[in-house]
């Protein structure tokens, strides 16, 4: 029987935006080998095409749950649990973001439990979003009178 999702999401398509820069470099380099006519301009175009090709597969990748007792890393294309923890197991959840993924508007979400690092959900586009919808889950699956921890 499958448990109900309370929340998804995939990596933002901004978390991959190195790999459009790079395709559109590619496609400029395209651009300019037809207009002044030296030959190969084909392949690299469609050296371009391929490169955002993968963006968009490789975005896909990945896709997060959130259930009444779980947090889930699935395969996005086969559905596969690639990892997963037990809510009551999660001990901080923190949020990292770096100068690129500030400008960017993403961050990873990262899910503490036993002392170490148990999740990485990378390349969201609302981490302090994903966070909130953790801690409030987390806080429903606590059975009554256990305490608190907290994640800051």
């Amino acid at each position: 029987m499958s448990e109900p999702i309370l929340w998804s999401s995939y990596p933002s398509w901004r978390q991959f935006s190195w790999l459009y820069f790079i395709a559109a470099m590619v496609a400029w380099r395209a651009f300019l080998f037809w207009r002044f006519g030296v030959p190969g301009w084909g392949a690299w175009l469609i050296g371009a095409l391929v490169l955002l090709a993968t963006a968009a597969i490789i975005r896909r990748w990945a896709r997060y749950e959130l259930t009444p007792t779980r947090l889930i890393m699935r395969n996005g294309y086969t559905g596969r649990e690639i990892g997963a923890v037990a809510l009551e197991h999660i001990e901080e959840v923190d949020i990292r973001q770096g100068p690129i993924a500030d400008f960017l508007a993403i961050g990873t979400v990262l899910v503490r439990s036993r002392g170490e690092t148990a999740l990485r959900l990378r390349g969201l586009s609302d981490p302090y979003g994903a966070k909130q919808r953790i801690d409030a889950a987390r806080r429903q699956s606590r059975p009554s009178g256990a305490k608190s921890v907290s994640s800051f």
